[in-house]
């Protein structure tokens, strides 16, 4: 019998690459691991099926996705559909899927505008956007007080940078903060200087960035070349151990949320432990996986259990079994609201650098450190 296709389209140049990359290796992980063992089984067919993977790179831009996912449904004829990472390609590619009535499994978009367009025909496995920061502002009252100032700095468009920066807004003020009218990223590498004078003038006690990851990694850079102090520096880019290599020591008490963290999670009762997952990535592509490689792999798993709830690789009754689907991946818990489509079992983590290593500081059940605050200047 002919392999099974499971078909993306993911970055691997253009803004997204460092994350599209990680998801690619995430996903051909999980095919090749599937593969060994015999293949993807069916309980209609009575017996495994192998898989084949056919990944196109959308270079980070929307039109690409459009053709490429129009291309993957329409001419490859794939049967399974993997989504790009980054919300506003997840969203683009969730537009063309559900034109189709195919079902695009989607691990890289967690922007709230994909879930408020109604789409039926997408199954989420992250936290949505608006939950990014959550946890920043329960996990900081112990250095923080009421009526202390919150700093939002994103990018001017974008549903993802929106849907945070909302959320955080309102998260902060149903905590007591002050939040101060948005800053915005600039285009331009040589604004960043006075973004950064602009932004400690105020002097916020938390200072949370929602951008690009080279504008979160600016940021950082311009306000330790400047000298500026600041008491908490939270960004959406703190997780990737990329942010650590390119900043080194500056990436010192930065914080960050994260969708996974290898030692956040519980046992998994499908797949591989955290551990194992780390292991085997690291064995097969000699480095450490970060959120985006966990998520994608998790994507498959998740797949895998719904063709065997479901019986059949029909999108329409994938779609059915996704939203029965409870169960938990190293990546955490999976359970869609089968009304909206939100992902309701993901949990949010967040992390901190600290001495050089990443610390998990909330939440505090399975936290491995205490935050540090203020965060330390270091230049």
């Amino acid at each position: 019998m002919s392999p099974l296709t499971v078909g993306t389209a993911l970055s691997q140049s253009g803004m997204y690459a460092l994350q599209g990359r990680q998801a690619l290796q995430g996903l051909s992980l999980w095919v090749e691991e599937t593969n060994q063992q015999g293949g993807l089984f069916v309980p209609e067919l009575q017996h495994p099926v192998s898989l084949r993977l056919l990944a196109c790179d959308d270079r980070s831009r929307r039109a690409e996705v459009e053709s490429l996912v129009e291309q993957l449904i329409t001419q490859e004829h794939v049967d399974f559909l993997i989504g790009p990472y980054g919300s506003g390609l997840a969203w683009a590619g969730a537009r063309i899927a559900e034109a189709h009535g195919k079902l695009l499994w989607n691990h890289g978009g967690s922007s709230d505008a994909i879930l408020g367009q109604g789409f039926r025909w997408v199954v989420t496995l992250p936290t949505p956007a608006s939950r990014y920061f959550a946890g920043v502002f329960p996990c900081l009252s112990a250095f923080t007080s009421p009526g202390d100032c919150v700093a939002i700095i994103q990018r001017p468009q974008g549903t993802f940078a929106t849907a945070v920066a909302l959320g955080a807004r309102q998260e902060a003020e149903a905590h007591g903060f002050k939040t101060l009218p948005p800053f915005f990223y600039p285009d331009a590498p040589e604004r960043f200087p006075s973004l950064a004078q602009n932004v400690a003038a105020v002097k916020p006690a938390i200072m949370l960035g929602v951008g690009r990851y080279r504008d979160d990694v600016n940021l950082v850079r311009a306000l330790a070349e400047a000298g500026l102090e600041v008491g908490a520096l939270v960004l959406v880019a703190t997780p990737m151990h990329a942010f650590r290599e390119d900043l080194g020591t500056l990436a010192q008490g930065c914080i960050g949320p994260s969708q996974w963290e290898p030692h956040a999670q519980g046992t998994p009762d499908v797949g591989p432990t955290s551990t194992e997952f780390v292991e085997r990535f690291r064995g097969r592509f000699g480095e450490t996986p970060d959120y985006p490689a966990a998520q994608a792999y998790a994507a498959g798993l998740v797949l895998q259990q719904c063709v065997g709830l479901a019986g059949t690789c029909s999108d329409a009754a994938l779609r059915e079994a996704a939203y029965q689907l409870d169960c938990r991946t190293f990546y955490g818990r999976f359970r869609m609201d089968s009304t909206a489509g939100v992902q309701q079992g993901h949990e949010m983590v967040l992390v901190q650098w600290q001495a050089g290593t990443k610390r998990l500081i909330w939440p505090t059940a399975i936290a491995d450190a205490a935050p540090l605050f203020p965060k330390t200047s270091a230049r």
